[in-house]
């Protein structure tokens, strides 16, 4: 009986995958605030097993302040799955004060969920998208736009997202223009209120303070 792990052509397939990173960890771990970083840990998983618990194709991976969900296959079903998963994911976590960014790819991503064995484009491309953000959002990285052209869902006509000039940090700009980002919360206003940008404005601050402090 051998414990070496094989190469599987079945774990190989192309599939939507959406990276998050949730922001100031590291500063709160730093500073000893470890109760903080177990809160946000904990609700973060909880959301992450919530937003998939009624799916059968969609997989989450969490590793510290690293959340992953990804699909199957890279049809428009797959799409409208991983898509409302990581909106309400994103929506939750701002709402409980807990600042992430976020990116959406579709390329070749090899999971082998017995040994805990992922890579592939798709989440490099995901990661690279999600960390060079320099704000507290989601966005659709170039190689999902491709696909949703492909399928004949064009980014431009979903209602969830906008063209816009997204934030990159210093020497990560972005060289291809106006990417989707998330229009947070537009799918839930009531009566004109919108509950994840009112929670907004303060986690920025809060952000903010983290980038700056030396650990108080």
């Amino acid at each position: 009986m051998t414990t070496q792990v094989r190469y599987s052509v079945h774990c190989r397939f192309r599939c939507w995958l959406a990276y998050f990173d949730l922001l100031g960890t590291r500063k709160l771990i730093r500073s000893g605030k470890h109760n903080q970083v177990f809160r946000m840990f904990s609700k973060s998983i909880d959301q992450a097993k919530r937003r998939t618990s009624s799916s059968s194709t969609i997989y989450p991976i969490w590793f510290s302040d690293t959340f992953v969900f990804y699909s199957l296959d890279d049809t428009g079903n797959s799409f409208a799955w991983v898509d409302q998963v990581a909106r309400w994911f994103t929506y939750f976590l701002i709402c409980s004060d807990i600042p992430v960014r976020g990116a959406l790819s579709c390329d070749d991503f090899y999971a082998d969920r017995n040994n805990n064995l992922y890579y592939g484009p798709a989440l490099v491309e995901a990661y690279e998208y999600a960390e060079a953000q320099d704000w507290i959002g989601f966005l659709l990285s170039p190689s999902s736009v491709l696909q949703l052209d492909n399928l004949g869902y064009p980014a431009s006509e979903r209602l969830d997202y906008a063209y816009c000039h997204v934030p990159f940090k210093k020497g990560r700009e972005n060289r291809i223009g106006k990417l989707p980002a998330c229009i947070l919360g537009q799918w839930s206003t009531i009566n004109g209120k919108n509950a994840c940008l009112d929670n907004l404005a303060d986690i920025s601050h809060m952000v903010y303070a983290l980038r700056f402090s030396r650990g108080s």
